[in-house]
């Protein structure tokens, strides 16, 4: 199993846009995993 932790700076009032994440950065991961990604 590959476990990927994402950390960003703390910042006041900041919020995870998560649909944004998923929606642009998964694919990346995804792209360059390969069949090794099974889900996210």
């Amino acid at each position: 199993m590959i476990k990927v932790s994402v950390m960003y700076p703390n910042t006041p009032g900041a919020r995870l846009n998560h649909e944004y994440y998923c929606d642009s950065h998964m694919p990346m991961v995804k792209a360059r995993m390969g069949d090794a990604c099974k889900s996210y």
